[in-house]
């Protein structure tokens, strides 16, 4: 037994908490160093399997589990309100995606990416691509299922296997999503779930069978995985942290780009990386954009997450909500803080906050450069373009942004300067799997979604033919 493995800690079972009522849900047990090698191995034998060379097996099982989601759609919806807090409404736009990522994914499986043509001296080249390897896919409890599909769709199109390690908080839905992969046809040995906290997932980003990592958290995490995979030249896919800026110039659609910022900003309570937290303004508009977004957010329905007339749930825990009542609490003391305050509801313990809107800000300001995963947003106003973008990129992160403004070539020369990648144009949270996303600077490296999703998690090899000679003539 390998010596990392060795080292996990015997830990008792995974026990998630509705995050609405602060019930334990039930528990699951963890991975043991073990079961990880053994889910390896097997997965690194499945690479020599039918399953990485038969584009037409894997285009199928992709196309059956999405079906497959899209028929127990009530029942993983459910369980997503359960364990993350998140409204049902978006429980339902998640499953939709994923049904959606498979589908475009599994018509990806069947690509064929290679060149081939005539070097100068006569001879063949072939330029192909292959499976990277085994994968460890590491995922976080926000978007559990998209997060983790979005990923894996296309590294199973292009014919890897995995390890799929999510956060505790959503370890069953995520097998009840693995399970009904594998009645739709993915084979056993393809996807394995890993569970357990911070020493399992060290464990299997830093398995010796584990070829590539693709990882979607916090930057600080983040930067942890980076160093881990930079000791055995692992390929890695990192979407961190964000904040995600939008813009308002002077001749945009006010009421339409506020309407955007509500409900980017309380979107899965604001525990979202592309979540909507500053909100850039040209002067003349200031006034009227704060108070549509004061009166935006103060409209919000907050309560239980399955109710469908609920804008807004809990926050994830309680730890969550002693972290944001305390952000707050700095940020009275030297900015204008309107709303943040808790909300109690009959019955329902958990966090449940009223948004927050803060201003008097600089790009200095803590409650500006730090990612607060919290329904809070900044208004800040700006005087030109240039200064527009000078502020979005005013962070170190960069991972999405949006613009609005009726003038096209505004819109093009904004876009252009931010460092962000993805820039959406009278917009905001457009994602779809045929265009690729990922972050620039502390938001990440590599790319998921399109045809760069597939080729991320590829090795690009080149083969080479020598002609032989021509025969002397008789």
């Amino acid at each position: 037994m390998r010596p990392e493995a060795e080292a996990l800690p015997a830990e008792t079972p995974i026990r998630p908490v509705n995050p609405a009522t602060l019930v334990p849900l039930s528990p699951i047990a963890v991975t043991t160093a073990t079961e990880l090698d053994e889910a390896a191995a097997r997965a690194d034998a499945a690479l020599r399997s039918p399953w990485t060379v038969d584009g037409r097996r894997r285009a199928a099982a992709l196309h059956g589990w999405g079906e497959a989601l899209t028929a127990h759609a009530d029942e993983l919806a459910e369980a997503l309100v359960t364990e993350t807090g998140k409204t049902v409404t978006e429980a339902h736009q998640e499953i939709r995606a994923c049904t959606d990522a498979l589908t475009y994914n599994a018509g990806l499986a069947r690509h064929l990416g290679g060149v081939a043509g005539t070097l100068p001296d006569g001879t063949m080249a072939h330029v192909t691509r292959q499976p990277v390897g085994v994968t460890a896919f590491v995922v976080p409890w926000n978007w559990p299922m998209l997060l983790l599909l979005r990923d894996l769709a296309p590294a199973l199109a292009a014919g890897v296997t995995a390890l799929v390690k999510p956060a505790p908080q959503t370890s069953l839905v995520t097998r009840r999503v693995l399970a009904l992969g594998r009645a739709a046809g993915l084979p056993d040995d393809v996807a394995h779930l890993v569970v357990g906290g911070t020493e399992v997932g060290r464990a299997a980003v830093s398995h010796p069978l584990v070829r590539a990592v693709a990882f979607t958290g916090s930057t600080a995490v983040g930067t942890e995985i980076l160093q881990a995979t930079g000791a055995g030249m692992k390929r890695t896919l990192l979407e961190l942290g964000g904040k995600g800026a939008l813009v308002i110039c002077a001749d945009a659609d006010v009421p339409a780009a506020v309407a955007a910022a509500v409900r980017a900003t309380v979107v899965t309570a604001g525990q979202m990386c592309m979540a909507c937290t500053r909100v850039l303004v040209a002067r003349p508009a200031y006034r009227d954009v704060l108070e549509r977004l004061t009166d935006g957010l103060d409209s919000i329905r907050v309560g239980h997450p399955g109710d469908p007339s609920t804008d807004m749930g809990p926050l994830v825990s309680p730890a969550a909500g002693e972290r944001l009542a305390q952000t707050l609490a700095d940020a009275r003391v030297r900015h204008d803080v309107h709303g943040g305050r808790q909300v109690h509801l009959d019955g329902l313990p958990g966090n449940f906050v009223r948004p927050a809107v803060v201003t008097e800000v600089t790009p200095k300001s803590p409650i500006v450069q730090r990612e607060l995963f919290a329904p809070v947003v900044t208004v800040e106003p700006f005087d030109d373009e240039s200064e527009a973008v000078r502020l979005v990129n005013a962070t170190d992160y960069g991972l999405a942004a949006s613009v609005w403004t009726r003038d096209v070539h505004r819109a093009w020369r904004i876009a252009r300067g931010i460092e962000a990648g993805t820039v959406w144009v009278n917009g905001y949270n457009h994602s779809y799997p045929e265009t690729p996303s990922g972050g620039f600077k502390s938001s990440g490296i590599g790319r998921t979604r399109g045809l760069a999703g597939v080729e991320q998690f590829t090795e690009l090899k080149h083969i080479h033919f020598a002609v032989p000679a021509a025969s002397e003539p008789a």
